[in-house]
């Protein structure tokens, strides 16, 4: 089991899994560290629907757009899509509030951790139909999808790496090198943060 500092710097998006089975005990407890995340004015609006039954899961992720950046080339194969997922469905009546946003990366944030922790992928994605995903759940109209996350054992490893900011906006694409490995920019800490008053950089120790 990895420490949390650890899980956090090495956490990536997958995106490619083996087809080795989640016990669905492990998929409840996903959901219990869900639900533990900090709640705006604890109102707790979020529900969760767990997918794990080969059949469901399949019409799930005919549903799912994968990896803007670099399509079609980083949808998974045959043979290495999810076997889980976890949808965070709000409720309607206090989805467009502020901090219902927050609630829902708060628990995704946890479910993906959790995982890492455990050697097990994720990926939390946006691109999805949302209404047909709906029907095939069988979700009530008191709730709608606000988005899921993917779940397997991983069977990539994508590489993290620092902005080159000399690109600009170009410069936070993931991209595919020769060998098809998935790198991931991401901005330095002296670019991004500040000590006691903007424009005095942090200064990373990595």
């Amino acid at each position: 089991m990895r420490d949390v500092f650890d899980t956090m710097k090495t956490r990536r998006s997958i995106r490619r899994f083996t087809q080795r089975e989640l016990d669905p005990g492990l998929l409840v407890e996903l959901v219990d560290v869900a639900r533990r995340a900090p709640s705006a004015a604890n109102k707790q609006p979020l529900e969760y629907v767990v997918v794990h039954e080969p059949a469901v899961r399949a019409a799930v992720f005919a549903n799912v757009a994968w990896a803007g950046y670099v399509r079609p080339r980083r949808d998974p194969l045959p043979g290495q899509e999810p076997v889980a997922y976890i949808v965070i469905l709000v409720r309607k009546d206090v989805a467009g509030e502020r901090g219902a946003g927050a609630d829902v990366g708060a628990a995704a944030e946890n479910i993906m951790l959790a995982a890492w922790s455990l050697g097990i992928g994720s990926c939390w994605m946006g691109a999805i139909q949302r209404d047909e995903i709906c029907r095939i759940l069988e979700i009530p109209s008191r709730l709608g999808i606000d988005t899921l996350i993917a779940l397997g054992y991983p069977a990539e490893a994508p590489v993290m790496e620092d902005v080159d900011e000399s690109r600009g906006t170009d410069g936070i694409k993931y991209y595919l090198d020769s060998e098809d490995r998935l790198h991931v920019p991401k901005r330095r800490v002296e670019s991004i943060g500040h000590l006691n008053k903007y424009g005095n950089p942090l200064r990373s120790k990595a």
